[in-house]
């Protein structure tokens, strides 16, 4: 098809500048990436505990982003029900310290595996549907948990939550309190770099390769031999571990855990991170998560319908670039090497 199209900007130019732009986007997406984190290394121990809280939560959230970037961004499948992930992190590593005494990293891979099993049960289901059906079950999922969170208080505390003492983290040699700030702060940061080179290295993979032609293109894909439903349930588990991973994070930070971590609010926040900063990029969801939680922090402080100009910001972009921020700079990369060839 691409020997067929004659238009300068199509064909086999078109293919090989898109091609340039995506190695120089990714290498770029990369420098960016390890600019912010070595900034983040260098500041942490000057930043007043205000901005560490609000630094904090927004790297917990980013893993959550790019892990929900693969099922949206790569494999077209829009969750509305990733909730119950993030959720299930919370609660598994709060209960794992309360009624198994378990220790810190334990805890965390209880936490991790519960989400993963939970996203394996329910991606049985849920990935065999498509589109409309597809966001209807998902949404089901995580509202039965919700009220089940919220009236098993015998087990979740409920409205009110259970409050938990964090035990040490051990490496082997030594043994760290979560409750010191620095370390809190660079045990996120090391598991948001952790997140970002597993991603990266998996859609630079041939895995990656094959979740971007389903989203492309289910039928050609299917095909072409491949098996789109294994292949989009792995991405739907993927996605899930790591949003389990972030509910986990994110308990730890608040040494507490209640139903609101199941709410509709954490099923919605990752697609509007998604679609702000550009989905399918890695890096664009938590420019969205940047960008939300700068609104929530300082916005909300003088009008507490911010919530509107958040809403108004997503039409604007989407309007100028329905591929999101990341989306759109790359589209300026891609006319100025076309304009170059």
């Amino acid at each position: 098809m691409e020997l067929r199209d004659s238009s300068p900007k199509g064909g086999v130019i078109g293919g090989g500048i898109q091609g340039i732009s995506k190695r120089i986007g990714s290498k770029l997406s990369l420098f960016i990436f390890f600019v912010v984190v070595i900034v983040l290394i260098l500041i942490g121990p000057v930043l007043p505990p205000g901005l560490m809280s609000l630094v904090l939560e927004m790297m917990i959230l980013s893993i959550f982003a790019m892990g929900y970037d693969i099922l949206l961004g790569y494999t077209e499948q829009c969750s509305l029900g990733h909730s119950l992930f993030f959720g299930v992190g919370a609660y598994g590593i709060v209960l794992s310290v309360l009624h198994l005494n378990a220790g810190f990293w334990v805890a965390l891979l209880i936490a991790v595996a519960l989400s993963f099993t939970f996203a394996f049960l329910e991606g049985l289901i849920s990935v065999r549907l498509s589109e409309a059906y597809f966001v209807i079950i998902t949404a089901l999922f995580f509202s039965i948990f919700y009220l089940l969170a919220l009236s098993m208080t015998w087990l979740t505390g409920g409205d009110d939550g259970l409050s938990v003492e964090i035990p040490p983290v051990s490496l082997g040699f030594a043994s760290f309190s979560i409750y010191n700030s620095l370390v809190n702060f660079y045990l996120v940061l090391f598991f948001l770099i952790a997140t970002y080179i597993i991603l990266a290295r998996i859609v630079s993979s041939p895995l990656g390769r094959v979740f971007i032609s389903i989203r492309e293109n289910q039928e050609r894909a299917r095909f072409l031999g491949y098996n789109v439903f294994r292949y989009k349930l792995a991405a739907f588990i993927l996605s899930a571990v790591f949003a389990g991973l972030s509910g986990a994070l994110y308990a730890i930070r608040l040494r507490y855990g209640n139903a609101d971590f199941f709410s509709f609010m954490w099923s919605v926040n990752p697609i509007v991170w998604s679609l702000l900063g550009g989905m399918g990029t890695l890096i664009g969801p938590c420019i969205g998560v940047v960008i939300m939680s700068l609104f929530q922090y300082y916005v909300s402080a003088w009008w507490s319908q911010y919530l509107v100009i958040v809403g108004v910001l997503i039409i604007v972009v989407l309007r100028v670039s329905p591929k999101g921020i990341v989306g759109y700079i790359k589209s300026k990369r891609e006319e100025a090497l076309s304009g170059e060839g």
